[in-house]
């Protein structure tokens, strides 16, 4: 009796300690943000004016605590302008700097408006946003007109008038025909929406349509960030089917979409220098707005809401990538950081897929040429030596020499300079293929060296037959067969012939080979797994909460 009570009782202990564990590691989703911002035009693509168009018409508004407050209606402009606020009497596209303000701050834009519609000026009148409402007068290309225009104006205006400077910060908003409707300083994060509810807003930005709402910022050191902020699930929307076919498995799909929040979660803030959380290129993630929508991937989103994948109660970045090649990679193995669940895996669903094998020939000139694209002058071309690998494969130091000196390529720039689709490759001159070269093949007992092939004998039940032709020759490792041509040689000592003119990249998979295989999800997928399965073979040690 006694043991039976002991046994319950270690019983209530081995629950209590299992559900405090599961509390520590559990993730708090209330770190999921609602919404996100969108870099859709920066830096050296960012606009001085913007084409915004919706069947609706406008709202312009601000959010706070995630709610999208109205400050001014513009439902009767289906087409509306953001410009800098600049002087550049030169160009069509740009307008004046100084304006003229009535020393009057109203609480909301119709109280200003009302007073507005009061005036009978020559001078343009419109509605400035900064800490305030104002009403601001004219558009200027230098103060002296300002002032001069100003006098003539404060005859008829019975209230103080100031001459307003430039601004880096200020945004023009005008309607279709050039007319301006608003001025706002673009750091009160004024934003433009549908006439509609936010979830349902949808904007033509210059011919491409996005949901949520769209701004411009200005910065001092570029045009305007043109932004969108919208809810990360509509993001998401945007985002998977530009990562993955939308006709491809729902499972792959949906496990994309995990990978694609958590990706997305784990970056926020990435470029809040310019104004924004995430880009819309693959510096971020491809995100293709509403057009690139798909009621496929809608639904892997959809089907998935709010799971992301985490480590140890920790949200985890989850990398992805094309095709492995047949093995993912160790995160330290590309970049510098050891990441506990970006470890390499053995990933054979990668395998005779589209690039899980592709080959690449490069002149002496050509590689030349992108070693100078690269900042790299070496002079001509001496040979290629590939001095270190990863215990998956993949390079991890390459050097290359030249008439006038040596550059070593560490781990991804092995693959940059030469444009090559990922750092699992070897190389060769052109006089040379792996199948007439000593193949060296790598498991987890030994190194094992094949001889070269060529007109060798094969004793078999046939008899004796002599190998003229490498091409079909199979190698059996005790657990699968490999074709010659399959194997790529991890001979950390290959040097290439100074005479050819021509390297031949033979190699595997595309891109870093972290994390998740795109293509490896999706035969995953067709063989029966579930999103769920997908993301822990290729996360070491992850759960989906």
């Amino acid at each position: 009796m006694k043991e039976f009570k002991n046994i319950i009782i270690y019983s209530i202990i081995a629950i209590f300690l299992m559900a405090n564990m599961n509390t520590i590691h559990a993730f708090n989703k209330s770190e999921i943000p609602k919404y996100i911002e969108i870099g859709l035009f920066f830096r050296n693509t960012a606009k001085s004016s913007i084409e915004l168009k919706s069947n609706s018409g406008f709202q312009v508004g601000i959010f706070n605590n995630d709610e999208f407050i109205k400050i001014m209606d513009l439902t009767d402009k289906k087409h509306i302008i953001l410009r800098k606020d600049i002087n550049g009497i030169n160009s069509s596209n740009d307008q004046g700097l100084y304006h003229i303000e009535i020393d009057k701050t109203f609480n909301n834009s119709e109280e200003a408006l009302n007073l507005l519609k009061t005036f009978s000026l020559t001078d343009e009148t419109y509605l400035s946003y900064d800490n305030g409402w104002k009403i601001f007068i004219g558009r200027y290309d230098n103060r002296e007109n300002a002032e001069n225009q100003m006098h003539k104006i404060s005859q008829h205006i019975d209230y103080d008038l100031n001459i307003v400077p430039p601004s880096s910060k200020k945004v023009q908003v005008l309607d279709g025909k050039g007319n301006i409707l608003l001025l706002y300083n673009s750091n009160e994060n004024v934003y433009f929406k549908s006439n509609e509810p936010i979830s349902e807003s949808i904007i033509n930005l210059e011919g491409k349509n996005y949901r949520g709402a769209i701004t411009a910022k200005r910065l001092s050191t570029s045009d305007m960030s043109i932004v969108n902020k919208l809810e990360l699930e509509k993001y998401l929307y945007g985002v998977v089917p530009r990562e993955l076919p939308a006709l491809w498995p729902l499972e792959a799909l949906k496990a994309q979409a995990v990978a694609a929040r958590g990706t997305a979660i784990s970056n926020i803030n990435r470029f809040r220098n310019l104004g924004f959380d995430l880009c819309n290129t693959d510096m971020s993630q491809v995100y293709g707005g509403y057009d690139s929508e798909h009621p496929n991937t809608n639904r892997a989103v959809d089907e998935t809401k709010g799971k992301v994948l985490t480590y140890k109660g920790e949200i985890a970045n989850t990398f992805y990538h094309s095709n492995s090649g047949g093995h993912t990679e160790n995160s330290e193995n590309v970049w510098s950081t050891a990441v506990p669940y970006i470890r390499g895996v053995k990933d054979d669903f990668s395998l005779n897929t589209t690039n899980s094998t592709w080959t690449v020939e490069l002149s002496k000139d050509e590689i030349k040429k992108l070693l100078e694209k690269n900042n790299i002058f070496i002079g001509d071309l001496l040979n290629i030596n590939v001095d270190s690998r990863s215990e998956n494969g993949r390079i991890l130091q390459l050097t290359v020499h030249g008439t006038k000196g040596s550059e070593v390529l560490l781990k991804e720039r092995a693959r940059t300079v030469f444009g090559l689709k990922s750092t699992w490759y070897n190389v060769n001159d052109g006089n040379q293929t792996v199948d007439n070269r000593n193949i060296i093949i790598k498991n987890k007992v030994e190194m094992v060296e094949i001889p070269k092939l060529d007109n060798k004998y094969i004793i078999s039940a046939k008899g004796i037959t002599n190998i003229t032709d490498t091409s079909d020759v199979k190698i059996y490792n005790g657990r699968e067969y490999k074709a010659l041509d399959e194997i790529v040689n991890t001979n950390t000592n290959t040097n290439t012939n100074t005479n050819t003119n021509t390297y031949v990249f033979n190699g595997r998979g595309w891109g870093h080979g972290l994390g998740m295989s795109q293509y490896g999800a999706k035969k995953m997928a067709e063989e029966g797994y579930n999103y769920i399965q997908i993301l822990k073979h290729y996360y070491t040690g992850t759960e989906v909460e």
